[in-house]
């Protein structure tokens, strides 16, 4: 009897045990399997190693031929496991399970690149995410007022001009009254910073006469883009907050007439100007099909979205929900081939005021500068 009870004991702490104790992350895992029937046919993902590092804990499992990806169990193992999670579905599946959470504000550094990349921001694990725009030349920026677009847009500015100050131009259209960017119209490697409709066509119209003549230029050599060239310059156009371009009632017939001369400058830009060495970064709050028309979506395969209203205008800015769901200004869906959620970096005026204005030029310079412009402008 006394053995029978000490067995019958035993079985019952192991129970206990099994029952009560505080489950692993892959025990966790493999639950969730179970419960949400993530599997194909009676086959669920099969645990095959995991991969600690000083960031995160990789658990790494065999899948059964026919399992797709869902992007539910993202979300739901977030829940489960109350940790940062991202999932990558190849040959296998990689589920990656930070011990932190992004930092809710990075601010900007200098990076010494040689190259034209830039640094969108940190991933989770304190991921750098670069951008090459030597290879997607053209950008769109979403995002909602005070939540980091026109931020991101100066600390691009501020990062090329800091590595490439003799190689670098923008060409600056800020239509919120030019208050984000006038300050710095006398750097010497700002071409314009338009502010109106009729600034805005103007400067447009430079920048298409002078991919005309670069367009000779490269004829002339044979050439047919300018990564086969040893030529160094590229031409950044910024256009902060596109929505006041698309032509409405309220516009007088002049605004109009100089809106549509923007639209279609802008969507030429984006077809045939990147093997060129341009560049456009196109800003909008409110991204609807209307602003952000085919021709300037399809050609502008980098997408970045800060928080957004709603999910359809997530949608029209990168093709999927998510952006209504971002919690912090500076956090953003960055979307080429992949998708990575980053914290962007933050500069402030003064900040980038301080490192650029030793660029600042005289008047006398910029006298000299917009006389060389005004050669090669033509309107109308």
């Amino acid at each position: 009897m006394l053995l029978e009870a000490g067995i019958w004991i035993g079985i019952s702490t192991l129970i206990h045990y099994a029952w009560f104790r505080k489950k692993t992350e892959r025990e966790k895992i493999d639950l969730v399997f179970k419960n949400i029937k993530y599997g194909f046919q009676d086959q669920l993902p099969y645990y095959f190693k995991t991969i600690k590092s000083d960031t995160c804990n990789t658990y790494i499992y065999h899948l059964p031929y026919g399992l797709i990806d869902d992007p539910k169990l993202e979300i739901i193992l977030q829940k489960t496991l109350n940790r940062p999670v991202k999932i990558e579905l190849k040959n296998q599946l990689f589920i990656k399970v930070y011990h932190e959470d992004l930092n809710s504000k990075y601010n900007y550094k200098f990076i010494k690149l040689d190259n034209w990349q830039l640094p969108i921001g940190y991933s989770l694990g304190e991921e750098l995410i670069y951008h090459d725009f030597d290879k997607i030349p053209h950008m769109t920026v979403a995002g909602a007022t005070r939540w980091g677009k026109t931020v991101f847009m100066k600390s691009l500015m501020t990062h090329f001009i800091e590595n490439h100050p003799n190689d670098v131009e923008f060409f600056i259209l800020d239509l919120k009254g030019g208050l984000s960017f006038h300050r710095y119209a006398n750097i010497k490697q700002v071409k314009v910073v338009a502010s109106n409709y009729k600034e805005s066509a103007s400067a447009l119209q430079m920048v298409e006469q002078e991919i005309k003549q670069t367009m000779q230029q490269f004829k002339s050599n044979y050439q047919e883009n300018i990564l086969d060239t040893k030529i160094n310059k590229r031409k950044f156009i910024i256009i902060d907050e596109a929505g006041e371009l698309v032509p409405n009632n309220s516009m007088s017939d002049e605004d109009k007439f100089n809106a549509k001369i923007c639209q279609r400058i802008m969507s030429h830009i984006v077809r045939v100007s990147g093997g060129l060495g341009y560049r456009m970064i196109f800003g909008t709050q409110y991204p609807t099909a209307k602003i952000m028309d085919n021709q300037i979506k399809a050609n502008s395969s980098a997408k970045i979205s800060f928080k957004l209203e709603t999910s359809t205008q997530s949608n029209v800015a990168i093709d999927q929900d998510g952006a209504e769901k971002l919690e912090y200004p500076g956090r953003a869906i960055y979307k080429t081939v992949h998708e990575h959620v980053v914290q962007t970096f933050f500069i402030n005026s003064d900040e980038m005021w301080r490192r650029l204005r030793r660029y600042e030029v005289n008047d006398s310079a910029r006298t000299k500068k917009d006389q060389r412009r005004e050669d090669i402008v033509t309107f109308g």
